[in-house]
């Protein structure tokens, strides 16, 4: 068992996630400042708060006040109740993630995870379930957006995953002349709540810049292109190269959030914009 998947199963979300650990408000006592950290990969924790740490063991001795023989208990009774469904049988069966239910949006933890990006949840209801999963036997849940070929892009506050197949998500337009063109789902989200509308025009959210050669012949047909990648130097790049191979070509990061790294970032700042597309 993993002790960010127990806390967010139990309605504790990350603060904030570097470097391989997530910081959160201690579950032992209520505090203004997160001050309890678990190291991802080595699934251990320490509170900065009372100098204490330790694997989950402790962490359950900690959390009920019990001796170790009793945590113990308690930890194979939790598995027990939370024991993951067998997967269903994937068309990629390489895939290391296996998906066994999707529902509509509703658990707490990730409805308080979308108000921390600022992103409506009237949108996000449009265009995401929750969806739980294996990694290794080990059970997950995150926030699903399905791609074209039926994969998902998967997102919680501690982990960012996609399970195969992996593909770019359109939403599709009657206005075909004219093309959006999103690095990731969050920005998409982003731009119908800073606008408090849906795009008006044939839509495409890459779900990785590597699928950026496939929709060359799209964008080179459209009559209007307009991109809203990211403002580090991938996106950037990615950026010039489609001005330099199609026309009619608008990049409305330097115009929107010039002084942020990407769409939500700029939405989460609550920076005044007037633009639209």
């Amino acid at each position: 068992m993993h002790i960010a998947e127990f806390l967010q199963a139990n309605g504790y979300k990350a603060s904030q996630v570097r470097h391989g650990s997530a910081w959160y408000h201690s579950p032992f006592r209520q505090e203004n400042q997160p001050s309890f950290k678990v190291h991802i990969n080595r699934n251990v924790w320490f509170d900065f708060g009372t100098g204490e740490g330790g694997n989950i063991v402790s962490f359950f001795m900690k959390l009920y006040q019990v001796d170790r023989p009793r945590a113990l208990e308690l930890i194979k009774d939790y598995a027990e109740i939370h024991a993951p469904l067998p997967p269903v049988k994937s068309s990629e069966e390489s895939s290391s993630i296996k998906i066994y239910r999707i529902v509509k949006l509703g658990n707490p933890a990730l409805v308080q995870y979308l108000q921390s990006r600022k992103v409506s949840l009237f949108f996000s209801a449009m265009f995401l379930h929750e969806v739980y999963y294996m990694v290794h036997y080990n059970r997950f849940f995150a926030l699903g957006f399905k791609n074209d070929h039926g994969g998902y892009e998967l997102r919680n506050a501690i982990y960012e995953s996609s399970s195969s197949p992996k593909w770019i998500t359109t939403i599709p337009n009657p206005d075909t002349s004219k093309v959006n063109v999103f690095e990731g789902f969050m920005d998409f989200l982003s731009w119908c709540t800073h606008y408090n509308q849906l795009p008006r025009v044939h839509t495409i959210v890459l779900n990785s810049l590597s699928f950026l050669p496939r929709i060359e012949f799209i964008l080179s047909s459209a009559k209007e292109v307009n991109l809203f990648l990211d403002n580090d130097p991938t996106g950037r790049k990615a950026t010039e190269k489609i001005i330099s191979s199609c026309t009619n070509v608008k990049d409305w990061a330097p115009v929107i959030y010039p002084r942020h790294k990407d769409f939500n970032e700029f939405l989460m700042n609550k920076e005044p914009s007037k633009e639209t597309t």
